[in-house]
């Protein structure tokens, strides 16, 4: 028998992690926790209002949808509600293009949001962690029995990042139709501000008084200009008479002879302002000075011995009728005492009336 202390045989433990490395795991799955449930919350709240633009846009289109049927029984093949002789035709045509620029509002809101939930959802795939720190793996000879509690979380998303993507491509295909018929209704319909100028223009020639002349005469004096504007003023509030394509401006040729010898010649475009209806401010030199717009040409004569003036040229070309113009001096019109400057005329006439 060996006296002394009894040898004991070694005890084989497992091997226990470093505290630094537990705390790094701790921290770093924590962090990650608090950032997918920040992402998670906005994620909701993001997804609520999306699935209330979804069913706001929906709804619109099935709004639209119901006016479109309305407005083909009422109008026949081949022809365009805002050109239709019937008023309600045309009513209901800019209430189209109003639901249109709705929805155009809603899909590019809801669009934004798609996007911001697909940028979000790829950055929470890029941070998941798929391991442990390297220091709290490596604390230890045996990594894989250093650690017995359970295995971080994994947080990978289960967004369909694929369905979504293709979504947003399909609204981008919607709105650029509404779009594009917003654009073809520019061309066709006037816009708000114009209707709001045509009104006050139509307050305005209520009151004022009716001067008789004739739509053959070309040169008018004041009152008669002023009787001229009243009656486009009219027209343009007329909702018996359709509206006219206006991306084309017509050419108005002015040569001016004097004494028998040309003296000026210019080409000005006159300004569309609807129904048919275009206006210019042009300067006319003295003598006799033709005017022309397509076929047709209209003559007017200034006294020689004057000077060159500004006068206001006035087009009405209705479709299948000879056409109307009408020139007079601006000064003659800003002298009666109270013209008609109809609110609708474009800026660059400049046409103010004069003070006293």
């Amino acid at each position: 028998m060996i006296a002394g202390n009894t040898l004991q045989p070694h005890r084989r433990g497992r091997c226990q992690p470093s505290r630094a490395g537990l705390a790094a795991a701790i921290v770093f799955a924590s962090l990650f926790s608090a950032l997918f449930a920040s992402t998670a919350s906005v994620a909701l709240v993001s997804t609520q209002e999306l699935e209330a633009l979804t069913a706001e846009r929906q709804l619109l289109t099935r709004e639209l949808e119901q006016f479109n049927r309305t407005i083909a029984l009422l109008i026949p093949a081949g022809t365009t509600a805002s050109q239709s002789s019937n008023p309600a035709v045309r009513k209901l045509a800019l209430e189209v293009l109003s639901i249109k620029e709705h929805l155009i509002d809603v899909t590019e809101r809801e669009v934004a949001l798609l996007q911001e939930q697909i940028s979000a959802a790829k950055t929470v795939a890029q941070t998941a962690p798929t391991e442990v720190p390297a220091d709290a793996s490596q604390a230890t000879d045996r990594p894989r029995e250093a650690m017995e509690s359970k295995p971080l979380r994994s947080y990978a998303p289960t967004y369909d990042l694929a369905a979504e993507e293709d979504r947003v491509k399909r609204l981008h295909a919607l709105l650029a139709n509404y779009y594009r018929d917003l654009k073809e209704a520019e061309l066709m319909m006037p816009t708000q501000d114009e209707v709001a100028l045509r009104e006050a223009a139509q307050r305005d020639a209520a009151v004022q008084a009716r001067v008789p002349f004739s739509v053959d005469k070309v040169r008018l004096n004041g009152s008669e200009g002023s009787t001229a504007l009243t009656q486009i003023t009219q027209r343009l509030s007329d909702s018996s008479i359709p509206e006219s394509r206006r991306d084309v401006a017509p050419i108005c040729s002015i040569k001016t002879r004097l004494f028998g010898k040309l003296i000026g010649s210019e080409n000005r475009s006159l300004r569309p302002v609807g129904k048919n209806h275009y206006v210019a401010r042009i300067r006319l030199q003295p003598g006799n000075s033709t005017l022309r717009v397509s076929q047709h040409e209209w003559e007017v004569r200034l006294p020689q011995n004057a000077t060159a003036t500004d006068y206001l040229v006035t087009l009405y070309r209705p479709p299948g009728q000879p056409p109307e113009l009408h020139v007079f001096a601006v000064d003659d019109l800003l002298a009666e005492d109270n013209p008609h400057l109809p609110a609708w005329l474009p800026k660059e006439v400049k046409l103010k009336s004069r003070a006293g």
